[in-house]
């Protein structure tokens, strides 16, 4: 009986790592087996939308030697594929194409039968190296993220991290870049951050939903009390009687504190899941939810307090720049949110196509309507507001501008979001620098730097 028993607790063993675990063994270092496949399987590479490189696959004095052309400017989004340290990043979801075993031709599977030498697949991405160039440019030096994306697609046209490292020298270099406390490896643009007023792009909804009059005069004395809690606008002075519009465009919290705990926690909770805090972001990498509260991404009930600061983004409220950017989108594509998606196209060694992406909505957060109200103002913050700096001749920009307390004695972090043109948007873009001050001042230039770089190139 003992002997049975062994027997099948050892079967169990064999199916869960064999079958189950099958993918983490495959990818772990020590497994001989990914030795015999990298040396037996030409890599296929990753190129831009316009056919840049970005990794390839070369033979240098015999052995097979993973090349990355731009070193560090896509990462760490891109990641690596070595033999001494695994696979992350794209290079991780996407083996399956790149090594041919995903949806493999009749040729590859011969080939893969019989241990043949062969091809990978090629991976287009929807990237557009210029835009990504701007974005890594703008963001060196400093810590932080950037993303752009085509609202009307869900095309992901750039997604920069700062710091960043090189993949070209990752075995060399490998201590330095995982020391303890580094975070060269962690991809910014897919973490989260307190993001502060530019989640009055969320809270828009909630005033609409719960019956504000957005055209009604306020008067912002420049701090109030809700609860006994004080609320301080940036311009502790005031911005004196103001209606939604310039609201947004002057960045007023007390505004938005008073007038969100007017509309109530079910108008704002109702809005924050609308836009997808709580929901889990499609993506070819692993993104953590946004949330309003650490006990639950969105929660069934607020205190006060809560309300008051999370109207303005601070709080518990929690958003990676993704995210962010999804958000801006869906307001420049009159309130639909497309689903963000990074491969365009897959093609084999011939160049046939195995695989093209088709641009599909995720959620509607926003009617047409209230998407025109938020664009407004925010064109107003461009035109007389807190985003001026990102304005172009002869193209309406419209952005908001966020300067976010991301707890304890620390400079605040700076976030600009924006979309261009205002009236037919081409790019949407989430900008943030970590502990970078007033957002219309750190992030602003390196937002205009990507929009220009894409009208340029008339998307």
């Amino acid at each position: 009986m003992g002997m049975v028993l062994c027997f099948f607790v050892l079967s169990l063993g064999l199916v869960y790592w064999q079958v189950v675990q099958n993918n983490v063994m495959l990818k772990n270092p020590a497994n001989p087996r990914l030795a015999l496949m990298e040396r037996r399987i030409k890599r296929g590479g990753i190129f831009d939308r316009n056919g840049v490189v970005l990794a390839e696959s070369k033979v240098e004095s015999g052995k097979s030697v993973r090349v990355y052309p731009n070193g560090g400017v896509y990462e760490p989004l891109l990641g690596y594929a070595t033999l001494q340290h695994g696979q992350a990043g794209l290079e991780d979801a996407l083996s399956g194409w790149l090594l041919g075993m995903k949806n493999p031709t009749l040729s590859q599977e011969l080939k893969q039968f019989f241990q043949v030498p062969r091809q990978g697949d090629d991976v287009v991405l929807t990237l557009d190296a210029k835009i990504q160039q701007a974005a890594y440019d703008g963001l060196q030096g400093k810590k932080g993220a950037a993303v752009a994306v085509d609202p009307r697609t869900g095309q992901i046209l750039a997604l920069a991290s700062q710091p960043s490292f090189d993949p070209n020298s990752l075995d060399k270099n490998w201590k330095e870049i995982s020391r303890p406390g580094s975070t060269d490896l962690l991809n910014n643009a897919l973490s989260l951050f307190t993001p502060g007023s530019v989640m009055k792009l969320v809270t828009s909804k909630a005033l609409f939903s719960g019956g504000i009059d957005t055209s009604k005069l306020f008067d912002d004395k420049g701090t109030t009390v809700i609860n006994g809690q004080v609320i301080p606008d940036e311009n502790t002075s005031g911005n004196g009687w103001i209606n939604y519009n310039l609201a947004l465009a002057y960045s007023s919290n007390v505004y938005f504190a008073t007038q969100t705990v007017k509309a109530g926690q079910d108008n704002f909770l109702a809005a924050a899941k609308a836009y997808g805090f709580g929901q889990t972001i499609p993506f070819p990498l692993p993104v953590p939810d946004s949330q309003i509260t650490n006990k639950a991404a969105v929660p069934t009930h607020l205190s006060i307090n809560q309300l008051a600061a999370s109207a303005f983004g601070q709080g518990q409220v929690l958003v990676t720049p993704l995210h962010m950017a999804l958000i801006t989108a869906a307001v420049a594509d009159h309130g639909v949110m497309m689903r963000p998606y990074l491969v365009d196209r897959v093609l084999d060694s011939r160049q046939n196509v195995l695989y093209k992406a088709q641009p599909k909505p995720w959620l509607t957060p926003l009617s047409p309507a209230d998407a025109g109200k938020i664009t407004t103002a925010m064109v107003t913050t461009v035109n007389q507001g807190t985003a001026a700096a990102v304005a172009l001749p002869n193209v309406q920009v419209a952005a908001k501008t966020g300067s976010a307390q991301p707890g304890g004695n620390v400079t605040t972090n700076a976030w600009f979001v924006a979309f261009a043109p205002a009236d037919n948007p081409q790019i949407a873009v989430a900008v943030l620098v970590e502990h970078g001050g007033a957002g219309g001042v750190a992030s602003a230039p390196i937002a205009k730097a990507m929009i220009k770089v894409a009208l340029a190139e008339n998307l």
